[in-house]
């Protein structure tokens, strides 16, 4: 979809029904530490500790209108915050890229 051209991965999503169906009992245990450690350093931090989002899937005829909202409201395109990462896909893996304070 030309129109996403310029989207920030800014997130990553989990379906709560894909980590019932493909994690065995050690990764879910293991998912949920990292989700606490997560919670725990925003928590340090000041920052809110849980929130809540609305997800949208690109392949949804209403993605675009959604995206235009978000442009609109300047929630959209390349934003330099040291808070992100950047990531590619290599084959089936997910890569967090190197951030600037890592080098």
């Amino acid at each position: 979809m030309p129109e996403l051209t310029g989207m920030q991965v800014k997130f990553t999503v989990i379906k709560n029904e894909d980590v019932e169906k493909y994690l065995d009992a050690n990764d879910k245990s293991e998912l949920s530490r990292i989700l606490w450690k997560i919670q725990k350093w925003r928590d340090l931090h000041g920052k809110t500790v849980l929130n809540t989002y609305l997800v949208v899937n690109t392949d949804e005829p209403y993605a675009v209108e959604v995206m235009r909202i978000m442009q609109a409201n300047n929630h959209w395109g390349p934003i330099n915050d040291p808070n992100q990462m950047e990531m590619n896909y290599e084959g089936e893996s997910l890569i967090l890229l190197e951030a600037e304070g890592d080098k």
